[in-house]
């Protein structure tokens, strides 16, 4: 049994498919708080509890507490807290661990039923280092990861799998664009998402952390503080404990969640100022439309993210087929309005329990036994300015404990005089647009020592490409002077639905665009950017067992043409030849003629202003 598991940033959840249903192990109705609190005496106290006794609601180490850990992970340094230093899987691992007791307390039912295993949701933005030590502290607490799968993924599939017929949903969605707004306690997190070929991929993600759940909480606490000053003639109402802080903050948030399914509500706190007359305890009454005036400057700025993530992506709103609302905030009823009115009612989908989306999406996938896939074909840069896929999209990625043969391959070194070859791996910048024209994101370029002396196409270099169940590609290269091996961390995975039902004839890699899909405008080149000159040659790109000896530059081509198959230069070689190689007569690059003349009675007048006309004379 496969469970699901949202480890959030402020609230984490686990759930369960059986039957036909959604199990949801909560703390009463809600997800468990992600804290972590190393009380004194080395207890440590995981949840609810810690929450409460927290007096502060910014990430990070507070005192003795931790809130989010998962902040912390792949940073490569320990967690100070509580007098120690804590490496931040085992962190974390106190809040897997808490999670898998809780799922296995007696009382919750599950006979012959062990949570061992578990789909978990991770970020857009969680790297490699931080997925593998994500596992390391699964593993401390006992429970295996299966596969990870992105969080705005999982609340698609999630809400999808949720429709009466939701494979027929999924295939009238081939070709559409969604975008996930996922407005949680720490962070808004966008997603533009798209339905191509029986996948769903990941188009382009931002983030803000400036508007998360928490901000609104702190902005009612100080609207609160400010009617209890008023109320009582106060000239400071500054509250005299963090505890009376924490159990402000607490009250505010239960207040903004009863003002989604209710028009007022009181927040009340006791001895909240620690004097003896009226005003020590703090009672002040809150609308809903007090809620939306609080709250208009931070709905506004998270809104905005929206029109520049559709910017940068290089679509705009008729582009979008429809918006999920999911996490906690998108409870909210005037956010929910502010959306309806930003794509119209029919557009914006926001499902019940919205929060739990994210959980119920990983539980469906454990349960639907769905894979990974690469979302992009893996690409080195050619010598001939093309990039040619290593990796090929729609690649079934790893599982837990799977590791696949490497792909191996051979690439020649067209232009070895520096004594390196440059080696730089790719993909695109948007799924499904393969074409030489389109713009790239680099993974990294990566140099090998060669022998300077070799002539094109005799230095010899092995590649070994694997994938690792943390989605991690180590590329291994060897020539007969060097040894590297290179890790990319950022490699981009979509979810396989199965097949749909017009996949993609227009939308093929590398066969151009649907027609109801923009093409985006976005590009990767930068005015005034040097670009690599790749200098590798695949076997595979011989031409009927020759060299493509029309990739070496110019310069030293001739030089090591065959004996009985001259090589007839083209514009390129011919332009680079003449630049790079002096004159015979004059013993000048052509830079120099043209910058200073020539003084050589020999060499041609008409080369100062006309050097090509006389290539065949130098």
């Amino acid at each position: 049994m496969i469970f699901g598991l949202d480890f959030g940033t402020t609230n984490s959840l686990v759930a369960l498919v059986q039957g036909d249903r959604v199990i949801h192990f909560l703390d009463g109705n809600e997800p468990h708080p992600s804290v972590v609190w190393y009380r004194s005496g080395d207890a440590t106290v995981v949840g609810r509890i810690a929450k409460e006794n927290l007096g502060s609601r910014q990430s990070g180490v507070i005192g003795d507490f931790v809130r989010s850990p998962k902040f912390n992970l792949g940073k490569g340094h320990p967690v100070y807290v509580a007098g120690r230093n804590l490496a931040a899987s085992d962190v974390v691992s106190e809040i897997l661990a808490f999670l898998r007791n809780d799922v296995m307390r007696e009382e919750r039912g599950l006979k012959d039923i062990s949570f061992e295993r578990a789909v978990v949701t991770i970020p857009v933005t969680m790297h490699g280092p931080a997925r593998q030590e994500l596992r390391e502290a699964a593993h401390k607490a006992g429970l295996r990861i299966h596969q990870f799968v992105h969080e705005p993924l999982a609340a698609l599939y999630g809400h999808l799998r949720a429709h009466p017929d939701f494979r027929r949903r999924i295939a009238e969605l081939e070709n559409k664009v969604a975008l996930v707004f996922d407005w949680g306690g720490g962070t808004l997190d966008l997603t533009l998402c798209k339905f191509m070929r029986g996948s769903l991929v990941q188009i382009a993600n931002r983030g803000d952390t400036d508007v998360g759940g928490d901000r609104f909480d702190e902005a009612i606490a100080d609207w609160v503080r400010e009617r209890h000053r008023r109320q009582h003639s106060l000239q400071s109402g500054r509250e005299d404990t963090e505890l009376a802080k924490a159990r402000l903050i607490e009250q505010c948030e239960l207040a903004k969640k009863q003002l989604s399914i209710q028009n007022s509500t009181f927040i009340f706190v006791r001895d909240f100022i620690q004097r003896s007359s009226p005003e020590h305890t703090l009672q002040v009454a809150i609308t809903a439309d007090d809620l939306s005036t609080i709250s208009d400057r931070l709905v506004t700025q998270g809104l905005e993210n929206i029109d520049k993530l559709l910017s940068s992506a290089g679509y705009d709103q008729r582009s979008i087929a429809f918006c999920l609302a999911t996490g906690g905030m998108c409870r909210v009823p005037f956010i929910q309005r502010r959306l309806q009115e930003k794509f119209g009612f029919d557009r914006v989908e926001a499902p019940e329990h919205a929060e739990w989306l994210i959980a119920d999406g990983a539980a469906w996938i454990a349960h639907d036994g769905l894979p990974l896939e690469l979302a992009k074909p893996f690409e080195l840069y050619h010598a001939d300015n093309t990039y040619v896929p290593i990796l090929h999209d729609k690649r079934r990625l790893p599982i837990e404990n799977v590791q696949e043969s490497p792909v191996s391959l051979q690439v020649y070194c067209v232009d070895p005089r520096d004594g390196l070859a440059k080696l730089q791996f790719a993909r695109p910048t948007w799924p499904g647009r393969t074409s030489p024209s389109d713009p790239r994101q680099i993974y990294t370029t990566q140099t090998l020592k060669v022998d300077p002396n070799a002539p094109p196409f005799v230095e010899r270099i092995m590649l070994d490409i694997t994938i690792d169940h943390n989605l991690v590609v180590s590329v291994r290269a060897r020539s007969g002077e060097d040894d590297k091996l290179t890790e990319v961390h950022d490699l981009e995975f979509g979810l396989h639905l199965g097949p749909a039902s017009n996949a993609g004839s227009s939308d093929r890699a590398g066969g151009g665009s649907s027609s109801n899909d923009p093409l985006p405008t976005a590009s990767n080149q930068t005015i005034g950017a040097v670009r690599i000159r790749s200098n590798v040659l695949l076997q595979s790109h011989e031409i009927n067992g020759g060299y493509r000896w029309d990739l070496v530059p110019g310069d030293i081509v001739e030089q090591y043409s065959p004996r009985y198959w001259p090589i007839v230069l083209n514009a390129r070689q011919i332009g680079e030849k003449m630049y790079y190689v002096p004159c015979a007569l004059c013993h000048q690059g052509i830079y120099e003629i043209m910058l200073r003349g020539c003084s050589e009675p020999r060499c041609p007048e008409s080369r100062r202003s006309h050097p090509t006309t006389q290539s065949a004379r130098h």
